[in-house]
């Protein structure tokens, strides 16, 4: 089971008593909002991992400078002066109130400098840093953490959830100033959502940047929509039907980056897999706009990411424009072998289409390639009894206008990818007759035939 750990910042400030509130729960009236938010994540009921000799696992962690230290931690006194009255009042310090919460976990303090400088608050990441371990997960308190610290803590989330795996469960705010004078209550602030929105966006921008959905599916099955919808107070059964909606953009999205990856030309083509992703964009947008405000931006991003796919239908049941889209796409995303092999047989059942050869016959495509690649209808390419029967039309079809613009227009390039670039990518540049290794400059040369022939054909 994963350790626990609360960490806050103690201030030097006088603080006033009230209660904190959050939804239904209301806390004990105190000064110190980390009593309030112990008692809200029920610490007492639920923090109870213990290593095999029995010993607390959890931990309480208050960082505090020297001054907080003796104003409002140990406050050996009891007592202090309001500055603000000039009176002398009852102050029991923090120290005393998490030990007479008789809490089942550790409690830690760790000395951290003012912040002054850029020195000190390297100095307090590495502090918070060097107390977590791997897996742990984290509670914070943001209400008393000066200056800059609240950025600290963020980044500092993000930097841990990297190097040690750790969770960040909880962030939350007392809003003291913000309290209701007449019930003396202040708001207990949930702004989870803010590490969260950060999560998606990097989730996002790797799926965007780099094809790689894994983080995104990683949050969603970490139910990293629930801060959300319980900012908004949304009932169960909302959140159940706004994750199913998810789920299928999620999912139909991973299938679009499968047939990307494993070459899948026949669903590229044929548009069933960007026409479903479309599908569940559409149909589950406006659904996030009423509830999740800050994700439809992410999820438009994303969509933008497709825009040059076309949708197909029962009139046009294939879009030769999306196996180019689709080689384009992996080489955007560096996935080389993929964009070169795609390109290559679009461009062989683009050829198969206008000489009228059947693109999914193994023989009739060979042969159609080798039409293209050699400029000519070679006798040779053609003698296979199976290909009998349309070689007479395939001899037609090489004085039709169009089949001869499209072998000026492609059929260099086409002799170079099939030839040199996927060759050499298909085997790893050991075949000696393939002219040396592949290069930098052979990638190079890939894109921009991809984005020539693009060019020409949209």
């Amino acid at each position: 089971m994963a350790r626990k750990v609360f960490i806050s910042v103690l201030g030097t400030g006088f603080y006033g008593v009230c209660k904190y509130v959050k939804g239904k729960f209301v806390s004990t009236e105190t000064r110190f909002v980390q009593q309030a938010t112990l008692e809200y994540l029920d610490v007492k009921s639920r923090w109870t991992s213990q290593d095999e000799n029995g010993n607390a696992l959890d931990s309480i962690l208050i960082l505090l400078t020297e001054g907080a230290k003796d104003t409002n931690w140990s406050n050996e006194n009891s007592k202090r002066k309001n500055g603000k009255t000039g009176q002398e009042e009852a102050y029991i310090g923090l120290q005393q109130i998490i030990h007479d919460m008789n809490l089942p976990c550790r409690v830690e303090t760790r000395i951290i400098p003012d912040g002054k400088n850029e020195d000190e608050m390297w100095r307090i990441f590495d502090t918070v840093y060097e107390v977590l371990e791997p897996g742990d997960e984290l509670y914070f308190d943001l209400t008393h953490s000066f200056r800059y610290l609240p950025m600290l803590v963020l980044v500092l989330g993000n930097y841990a959830k990297f190097l040690k795996g750790v969770k960040v469960k909880h962030i939350s705010y007392g809003n003291y100033e913000a309290r209701d004078t007449n019930t003396n209550e202040a708001p207990l602030m949930d702004i989870l959502p803010l590490s969260m929105l950060q999560d998606w966006t990097f989730a996002a921008a790797d799926l965007i940047q780099n094809g790689n959905i894994r983080k995104f599916k990683e949050l969603r099955e970490a139910n990293a929509l629930t801060p959300f919808m319980r900012l908004k107070g949304k009932k169960n059964s909302e959140r159940i039907s706004l994750e199913g909606q998810l789920d299928g953009y999620i999912n139909s999205l991973e299938q679009f980056l499968m047939d990307m990856r494993l070459c899948l030309g026949p669903n590229i083509i044929d548009g069933s897999t960007i026409n479903r992703v479309n599908d569940k964009y559409e149909f589950g947008i406006e659904m996030f706009k009423n509830v999740v405000a800050p994700i439809p931006p992410i999820i438009n991003k994303i969509q933008e990411s497709l825009h040059g796919f076309e949708t197909t239908d029962t009139m046009h049941p294939e879009s030769l424009l999306n196996g180019y889209e689709a080689a384009k796409w992996c080489y955007d995303h560096q996935l080389y072998q993929q964009a070169v092999t795609i390109l290559d047989e679009n461009i062989t059942t683009n050829f198969c289409q206008l000489l009228g050869t059947d693109e999914h016959v193994y023989k009739q495509r060979t042969a159609t390639n080798a039409f293209l690649r050699h400029r000519e209808y070679r006798e040779k390419d053609w003698e296979e009894d199976s290909l009998a029967g349309i070689r007479k039309k395939v001899q037609d079809a090489s004085s039709y206008s169009d089949v001869k613009v499209f072998i000026d227009l492609i059929s260099w390039d086409a002799e170079w990818i099939h030839n040199q670039c996927r060759n050499k990518y298909n085997h790893a540049s050991m075949i000696k007759e393939n002219e040396g290794m592949l290069t930098s400059a052979d990638i190079e040369k890939l894109g921009k035939i991809i984005t020539k022939i693009l060019e020409r054909i949209r």
